[in-house]
């Protein structure tokens, strides 16, 4: 009963950011159904969601996304993409929940690093795209890193938007072809999958009409920043699992 509420209630909470920014969906629902099953048993099930709600995203915002800034990204991300997966299926729980959310923070970190060079370096497409790629195909970690490239970028947050709902789209085809190639088989959300979908796809769809309605930056903010936050929480949690 309590993991069903849990799930349920971040499904609505991811979904509404999915709609509304573009992105969040895969990294709050990784965090929250990892507490009750195994990260590898659930990453593709996430990114098959993911993917189904994206659609209606994608349909509406295709034409207004940014894709000179997208194609070296996803380019880098393909190349990430197999190096996350080997990840997956090579490493522990443990190791996973420590290795992508620390390599997410440092990158947040080193993107405010008073050196310029280190800042550049840090906000690199073939970084951000290949850091992306392996930490969603790993653990489903929503790509923060090609987020925070985003965020750095002169744009709308209409284009932003659009690009981020594109680029999750097109990665997330990626990833779960990749995991069917592997695996011969589609991965489905425990207990009751049909409703969970459901409640994700509305909650997306709910999530666009009210960024349709207004938009406010501090919504996308809040959502960055909740996203750092459970990669922090995350880490702590992982850390402290491994050696107590």
């Amino acid at each position: 009963m309590v993991s069903e509420v849990v799930i349920v209630g971040t499904l609505i909470l991811a979904g509404l950011i999915r709609g509304y920014t573009g992105f969040g969906f895969s990294g709050l629902m990784i965090v929250a159904l990892s507490i009750f099953y195994p990260v590898a048993d659930l990453v593709p099930a996430i990114l098959l969601v993911d993917l189904f709600i994206s659609l209606p995203l994608v349909a509406t915002c295709w034409k207004q996304a940014d894709f000179t800034i997208l194609t070296p990204l996803l380019w880098a991300t393909m190349l990430g993409i197999p190096f996350g997966l080997g990840l997956l299926y090579a490493l522990s729980d443990e190791l996973l929940k420590v290795l992508v959310p620390s390599t997410i923070l440092t990158l947040a970190f080193l993107s405010r690093h008073p050196s310029l060079v280190i800042q550049k370096l840090s906000q690199s497409k073939l970084l951000c795209g290949f850091t992306s790629g392996w930490t969603t195909s790993a653990v489903s970690s929503g790509g923060t890193p090609v987020v925070m490239y985003m965020r750095q970028q002169a744009l709308s947050n209409t284009v932003k938007r659009a690009s981020l709902i594109c680029y999750f789209f097109l990665v997330n085809c990626l990833a779960v072809g990749g995991n069917y190639t592997i695996t011969k088989q589609w991965a489905m959300l425990p207990s009751n999958p049909v409703i969970y979908v459901l409640i994700a796809f509305l909650s997306a769809l709910a999530g666009r009409r009210l960024f349709i309605y207004k938009d406010f930056e501090s919504i996308h903010e809040v959502a960055f920043y909740l996203l750092l936050t459970v990669s922090s929480g995350t880490l702590i949690i992982a850390v402290w699992s491994l050696f107590s």
